[in-house]
């Protein structure tokens, strides 16, 4: 810590400003997490850990290929794979930087070969070793405010 004067310990919930106004979620817990289940109840909750989540940061052309570039964010947990998909075909293993740590932003890169001119998408998923994968939007239901945002975002790119 550059900055580090002082550490500070106590028993109750530290609230200032960022944890009482933005470091708070609401949570559905019980029933299928939809909002118009009435066996779903709306609790008020901390934000505690970094849900797994892959960007696609950048594109860049070099020699005769493309180079896709982006990062992982996560809670610390060990990686099992990064997959980038281009135009909603398959499924390819993206190379992660050997000198990520476990709590650093993970960067990983793909080549990509043969790219045609005009509009396409790209999309990345991160898996961990328990076996979670990146959900897409869809999949969070439950997901209220953008801090449990962890959904793919697939980028629109546009080769020459």
């Amino acid at each position: 810590m550059k900055w580090l004067a002082e550490v500070h310990l106590q028993e109750d919930r530290y609230l200032g400003n960022y944890q009482a106004r933005w470091y708070r979620s609401v949570v559905g817990v019980g029933g299928n997490g939809g909002d118009t289940d009435p066996n779903t109840q709306w609790v008020e909750t901390e934000v505690t850990r970094m849900h797994l989540k892959s960007v696609i940061a950048q594109v860049k052309k070099i020699g005769g290929a493309h180079q896709i570039l982006g990062f992982v964010l996560n809670d610390g947990s060990p990686l099992k794979s990064v997959e980038v998909q281009i135009d909603g075909g398959e499924w390819r293993k993206a190379t992660l930087n050997p000198s990520n740590t476990q709590y650093s932003w993970k960067l990983f890169t793909y080549r990509w070969e043969g790219a045609k001119p005009g509009e396409h998408t790209i999309d990345s998923r991160a898996t961990d070793m328990s076996g979670q994968v990146q959900p897409l939007e869809a999949d969070l239901v439950r997901k209220k405010t953008f801090l449990e945002d962890n959904g793919r975002f697939p980028r629109k790119v546009m080769i020459a």
